[in-house]
């Protein structure tokens, strides 16, 4: 598959992918003591953690996370480990929007950050204060699910090849308007790509790619994705795209087959989350940025492992006011500290290709070309990131 000719299509699945950024836009400052009482209203989990090292603080490190998200987010999982105490500093969480996070970092008012798709772009910017330390999760939410009964044998096995074969005059409900819509389309063109006679369907805009034989249709059912559940309770439904609590549901009651992701068949077109930081501040705080990443790299370890699973939404509810029934830690891949030295270590590793999708993603929109953009190599600090993968 040709990532560039996916680029465009996937873009709205990774925006809508990364953890939730609504909060209301406030201050910086305002954020960071709000977000510090709130924390530490909560003691850590693992409070021997904390203890294990008596050192002098190096600091204090500001860090931006999204509400509501922080089940999955490895900087709150850090401060409630107690890693920061772990590696000599203090950790202090804003909670704000993505866009308060750029905006709170390219101000001066803030060190580190959590990043979406949305605002990835501007690191690539000529006038650019931030730059890059690493790629957080591999979102992964739309799951194409299929009846059990025909024999589809999930996990990511099919190949697109199956799929041309086997999708045609099936019926498939989802909601064409949002995400999985662009994931749905991502998937045929991938399915369609060097093939002669394309499937197809019929789009909110008309037939994609174009209206071919009824052979080769693929049927669609288009309904909001509160509505996938019960539409599933009609028979003649083969088959869903799905996300969040309707997707875990269906997945959970074991009459469905979860045959296809972004990762496992659209994983070269993947534009992750990240983590990026005031470039200045890097400059005048290298050592404690690198705290900060080794703090961070070992609460990626944590989240990786599935055990923790439970203990990391014990956390979260209650910073989050959610329920546990709001999380689904299936949403997204998460890198161990083993994933990114594979990924990085390398100049062809395929975390460079998800950079360079992020690059991408709005070349030629907001006046940027490849020649007024930086490169990866100018915004990119792998070095702190590899150092805390060999800690």
């Amino acid at each position: 598959m040709k990532g560039k000719k996916m680029m465009a299509l996937l873009l709205g699945v990774s925006v809508c992918f990364s953890m939730l950024g609504c909060g209301n836009s406030t201050s910086a400052e305002s954020k960071v003591t709000e977000s510090a009482e709130a924390v530490s209203s909560q003691p850590p989990v693992q409070e021997t953690v904390a203890k294990e090292t008596e050192t002098q603080s190096l600091g204090k490190v500001s860090c931006g996370i999204h509400q509501g998200g922080s089940a999955n987010c490895a900087a709150f999982l850090a401060k409630q480990l107690g890693y920061d105490q772990k590696y000599g500093f203090d950790l202090e969480l804003v909670v704000t929007t993505g866009p308060n996070v750029y905006s709170s970092i390219t101000a001066d008012e803030m060190d580190v950050g959590f990043l979406g798709n949305g605002m990835a772009w501007h690191y690539f910017e000529q006038d650019s204060k931030m730059s890059l330390l690493t790629i957080d999760n591999l979102t992964d939410d739309d799951k194409l699910l299929m009846r059990k009964e025909l024999g589809y044998a999930g996990d990511g096995k099919e190949s697109l090849d199956t799929f041309y074969e086997r999708l045609p005059g099936t019926t498939i409900a989802l909601d064409l308007t949002t995400t999985p819509g662009v994931f749905w389309k991502s998937l045929v063109s991938a399915i369609n790509e060097g093939r002669e006679e394309p499937i197809w369907y019929e789009d909110v805009e008309g037939a994609y790619p174009e209206k071919g034989s009824n052979e080769k249709k693929v049927n669609i059912l288009n309904t909001a994705n509160a509505n996938i559940t019960a539409a599933m309770e009609d028979s003649s439904i083969d088959g869903c795209i799905c996300f969040g609590s309707v997707k875990k549901g269906l997945q959970e009651n074991g009459n469905y087959t979860t045959v296809s992701s972004t990762r496992w068949h659209l994983g070269d077109t993947i534009t992750p989350s990240q983590y990026c930081v005031n470039t200045a501040w890097a400059e005048k705080n290298p050592e404690l940025l690198q705290a900060f990443m080794n703090a961070l790299i070992d609460a990626f370890d944590y989240r990786a492992d599935e055990g923790n699973w439970d203990e990391c939404i014990n956390m979260a509810m209650k910073f989050d006011q959610l329920e546990y029934k709001d999380y689904d830690m299936t949403a997204g891949y998460y890198p161990t500290h083993e994933d990114l030295k594979n990924w990085f270590g390398t100049e062809d590793g395929i975390g460079y290709t998800y950079l360079e999708n992020i690059r991408n993603s709005h070349m030629g929109s907001n006046g940027l070309t490849d020649e007024n953009m930086k490169s990866i190599d100018d915004i990119f600090l792998k070095d702190y990131l590899l150092n805390a993968c060999e800690k």
